[in-house]
């Protein structure tokens, strides 16, 4: 699931509202709920792959950029 979640942010610039993406979600697996939602957020925002906002109208899911690594030399 968090592959299909991380997929459907790629093609939309990195950024959705949570909205947009229950929306997807639902019309995909047709009973997709909020809280199952909730939980794949979660989870991916604890392994670093996505940053949860909250706003006045509702929360933004935004990808983590890796960071560059520096090299010394």
């Amino acid at each position: 699931m968090d592959l299909i979640i991380l997929d459907l942010l790629n093609k939309r610039q990195g950024t959705l509202k949570e909205e947009e993406l229950h929306e997807m979600l639902q019309a995909m697996l047709k009973d997709y709920s909020s809280s199952q939602l909730n939980r794949e957020l979660l989870a991916l925002e604890m392994r670093g792959k996505v940053n949860v906002s909250t706003l006045k109208k509702g929360r933004v899911i935004t990808i983590v950029k890796p960071r560059e690594r520096r090299t010394e030399g």
